[in-house]
């Protein structure tokens, strides 16, 4: 079975950076106590304050199970994540398979 990608990008509120960080930070810690799911933040470097969240599942069942394996914690800073600091609450989301 292929590994999987799945990937969320968005922009952030400048002014809200630092505490985006923090709050990031919080939620790839929470991801790791809860999951086995690689999990992942990267910024770009050509756009500022441009951020993807990045997931490799290891098969589709992993996949699958993204949502329904998240900590009630977890779920909250995801939340807030989108609520508080995405810009114009545009988000693109990208799912790709291992070639």
């Amino acid at each position: 079975m292929p590994k999987i990608l799945f990937e969320i990008n968005y922009n952030i509120f400048p002014e809200k950076r630092e505490e985006y960080i923090k709050t990031i930070n919080e939620l790839k810690e929470s991801q790791k106590e809860t999951s086995n799911i690689s999990y992942s933040v990267f910024e770009s470097k050509k756009v500022s304050n441009n951020f993807t969240e990045m997931y490799m599942c290891e098969n589709e069942e992993d996949f699958d199970s993204l949502e329904d394996n998240q900590s009630e914690r977890t779920m909250e800073l995801t939340q807030r994540l989108f609520d508080e600091f995405v810009k114009d609450k545009k988000v693109t989301y990208s799912t790709k398979y291992e070639v």
